[in-house]
């Protein structure tokens, strides 16, 4: 099966670092920000420790849902491309099919008629092998066929017009319903690209609403360490990196005695 895109799989895993960075250290700002909120309002405000925990779960969880919008809007697109090798195949399958009737009827119209055959029944020259030009020709040679019948005996082999437009018709007939069963599936990835895209669009907004904030938020906490991990650069935006995990850097103790590891 194929792969998600790079670019979609690196902004799940940024969103993911960010969320992490918020839930893990959401004790630890919540509390900072309640206690900034009383320096500034006084012990009556309602900026309380337990306000910033719903905001800061507010926060998590939109970008935690964006990013599973993101992600099913993916694996959509991955669904309706697997499902375009099987109708690829099967067009290909009969397109083989009809060009190896269309190649025998050449050979057996000059059997029987000779060149001048080939000319009156448009079989002169090569052959196409594209699907649809094959399937145009395969009808176009059957209709001539229909409008102007043969039955000649060569050597004591029969050779039946009839019977050979039949053939045509029916694989043609094949090779038209793989044709429009590979355009249909077409269409079908061409608006789950669309929907992925427009989901793309959103999760930007939706991730660079939620980072923002929370820059402003750790900054206001005094962790202006994690505001910077957390901050949304345009490559991460654009799916060209990703924002880094915050425990895999160094950040400031809060009880003061020095860096150690987030």
């Amino acid at each position: 099966m194929a792969k998600k895109s790079r670019q979609v799989d690196n902004r799940i895993q940024s969103s993911g670092h960010v969320i992490n960075a918020a839930k893990t250290h959401a004790e630890q700002a919540a509390e900072k920000l309640a206690a900034r909120a009383i320096s500034v309002q006084g012990a009556n405000t309602k900026a309380t420790k337990e306000v910033f925990h719903i905001l800061l779960a507010f926060l998590t969880d939109t970008l935690g849902a964006s990013a599973r919008s993101l992600d099913q809007a993916e694996l959509r697109v991955l669904a309706e491309r697997a499902d375009d090798v099987g109708v690829r195949e099967g067009r290909d399958t009969a397109a083989a099919d009809l060009l190896r009737a269309a190649v025998r009827v050449k050979s057996m119209v000059s059997d029987a008629l000779g060149t001048g055959g080939l000319h009156t029944y448009g079989l002169a020259g090569e052959t196409p092998r594209a699907p649809r030009e094959l399937a145009s020709h395969a009808r176009s040679v059957s209709d001539l066929m229909t409008n102007k019948p043969f039955l000649v005996t060569v050597e004591g082999v029969t050779f039946d017009s009839a019977a050979m437009a039949a053939t045509l018709d029916a694989k043609a007939n094949v090779l038209d319903q793989a044709l429009a069963t590979m355009l249909r599936e077409e269409q079908e990835l061409a608006d789950q690209l669309g929907r992925r895209d427009s989901q793309v669009l959103a999760w930007i907004e939706d991730h660079q609403g939620t980072a923002d904030t929370l820059v402003g938020l750790f900054r206001l906490a005094g962790r202006k360490d994690l505001s910077e991990r957390v901050r949304p650069t345009n490559r991460a935006l654009a799916g060209e990196e990703i924002t880094p995990s915050a425990e895999t850097t160094t950040s400031e103790d809060p009880s003061g005695g020095g860096p150690v590891q987030g």
